[in-house]
């Protein structure tokens, strides 16, 4: 069974990615690959398939991923920035120079993309800094659990005894021992890495002995056991383009484009024959009537006998246009299997933010199932193998007491998985736009809509950092005070007011006086005379 994967491999390597056409034969470091490959269109189509997948998936230049906790957990004080400082730590050792994941990834990508299955080892080295190491497929044998997840992974690679003795200098075996005495440092030996669920264990013991993923490294053809330990995690991700029910390899677009390559390779043989035809055409002659071999060389001198008919060029006809229709029409299947087209939006300037949502929509429709098994298989292991290593180094800041030991959870934020959500937004937009007359006639139908969650709702379906948005909390914060201002510049109006009416009323009784006075003055001389 193994053997009829790898015959596969090995031929779809041989046309869609040739420095992999090694899984069947003996081949040696540095010889020519990639010499059956006529046309390179499907070359191409994969490695622009995989650069596409690395910038929309795991961006090196961008966040592609976010920590969630409980809704209720994410409101109390320090979560959010806890979250927000774990993933910038994550995110930077991820770009650090000495872990190789941006080269490594692309190498995944590549591997998933060809032969529809890729294998990642992730680990730590002696002076604490993450190690991501892209492995061969043809080393690699997986085993699924009950459940189709991948939990044991046997990999078998060539070690020198000099590598050997390096690594492992206090068990290497005596054969590798011998070896080394004989000072054959450059011998070959095979190595094999054995991972798998570890059932016999102690949980609360913490040696490597007692750890959920057993680990050990045997000398394959003397099993010999080099060292024994174990993981935490599941040290492997092994992410599947897609796959078929009862195989636990998957097929990748390479696979899927096979016959369409293969004619391609035929079909531009025979087109480059016809155009030879046509640029250098074969030659008749009458028999006998040419003196010597023909010369066809620049320049070259030719005798024919008196009477006879001179050489001539032989038109066969060739139609080679037909064969470049042809060929252009398997060039555009090759690059719809590999999903150019759903990458690259070909977007016009008459387009309105309505229409490029609706075709980014169906652009992505397709890739939805595969983007929801690498998100399985690929990104959700990776992130929990880096943070577990990371939490062990020490590298990781001290969660707040709230949530200290509460499992969390990843949210996608790459612009692949971000643009599949943003999709969301065009209901909204058809809302507005529908809504449109009717809120001219009725502008108090606006208060239906909540504009502070719709405006929430977009920052984070767009990707906005969660410190450039005020939370419920700070909002009403915000709301209460401006109230208190305007309750208290609402009172200082009124006393204003209440004063400016006082003064009124006493300038009036000021102005009153001298007349009130005369007229009290002169009731009282009258009475007197009286």
């Amino acid at each position: 069974m193994r053997d009829n994967w790898e015959n596969h491999w090995q031929e779809v390597s041989e046309l869609v990615l040739p420095r992999r056409s090694d899984f069947v034969g003996p081949r040696e470091s540095g010889d020519k690959r990639g010499l059956k490959a006529v046309d390179s269109t499907g070359i191409i189509a994969n490695e622009l398939l995989a650069a596409g997948l690395q910038g929309m998936l795991t961006n090196p230049a961008s966040m592609w991923f976010t920590l969630k906790v409980d809704d209720e957990l994410m409101g109390q004080e320090g979560v959010k920035a806890w979250l927000e400082a774990v993933e910038k730590v994550i995110f930077n050792e991820f770009n650090a120079s000495p872990s190789g994941f941006t080269s490594h990834m692309h190498e995944l990508y590549l591997d998933l993309t060809a032969f529809g299955t890729s294998v990642m080892f992730i680990s730590e080295n002696e002076e604490e800094e993450l190690v991501f190491s892209t492995r061969h497929l043809k080393e690699c044998y997986l085993a699924e659990d009950a459940w189709g997840k991948i939990d044991t992974v046997y990999r078998k690679f060539d070690y020198t005894v000099r590598q050997i003795m390096q690594r492992w200098p206090k068990n290497p075996g005596r054969e590798v021992q011998k070896l080394w005495d004989k000072k054959k440092y450059d011998e070959k030996l095979e190595v094999m890495h054995c991972v798998y669920p570890r059932r016999d264990r102690d949980p609360k013991m913490k040696t490597p002995e007692h750890m959920p993923i057993a680990s050990c490294y045997m000398l394959f053809k003397f099993e010999h056991t080099l060292a024994e330990g174990g993981f935490e995690e599941m040290p492997y991700v092994a992410p599947r383009w897609i796959k078929a029910a009862g195989e636990t390899y998957g097929r990748g677009p390479g696979m899927n484009t096979l016959p369409d390559v293969k004619m391609l390779q035929q079909m531009a043989k025979t087109i480059i024959k016809a155009a030879q035809k046509v640029v250098d055409p074969p030659l008749q002659a009458e028999d006998d009537s040419v003196l010597g071999p023909v010369r066809t060389v620049p320049g070259g001198l030719n005798f024919r006998r008196p009477g006879s008919d001179p050489i001539a060029p032989l038109i066969t006809g060739a139609r080679i246009d037909i064969g470049l229709d042809m060929t252009r029409d398997l060039r555009e299947r090759i690059r719809e299997g590999f999903f150019i087209d759903q990458l690259q939006l070909n977007q016009g300037p008459q387009m309105t933010a309505t229409e490029v949502l609706q075709r980014t929509e169906e652009k992505l429709r397709l890739l939805g199932p595969v983007l929801g098994r690498l998100q399985s298989e690929m990104l959700s292991p990776l992130i929990n193998r880096v943070f577990g290593i990371l939490s062990r180094l020490n590298k990781l800041p001290p969660p707040p007491e709230s949530i200290e030991g509460v499992e969390y959870s990843v949210e996608y934020v790459s612009p692949l998985a971000r643009a599949q959500r943003q999709v969301e937004a065009n209901s909204l937009l058809r809302v507005f736009e529908i809504g449109g007359p009717v809120l001219q006639i009725d502008p108090e139908a606006a208060r239906v809509v909540n504009g502070a969650d719709i405006l929430r709702w977009l920052a984070n379906l767009f990707g906005v950092p969660s410190s450039l948005v005020k939370t419920e909390e700070e909002l009403e914060q915000i709301l209460e005070a401006e109230r208190q201002a305007l309750q208290q510049a609402q009172q200082m109006a009124m006393l204003e007011q209440m004063a400016g009416a006082a003064d009124k009323a006493g300038g009036a009784i000021q102005k009153a006086g001298p007349a009130v006075e005369k007229l009290i003055g002169g009731g009282q001389t009258e009475e007197t005379t009286n």
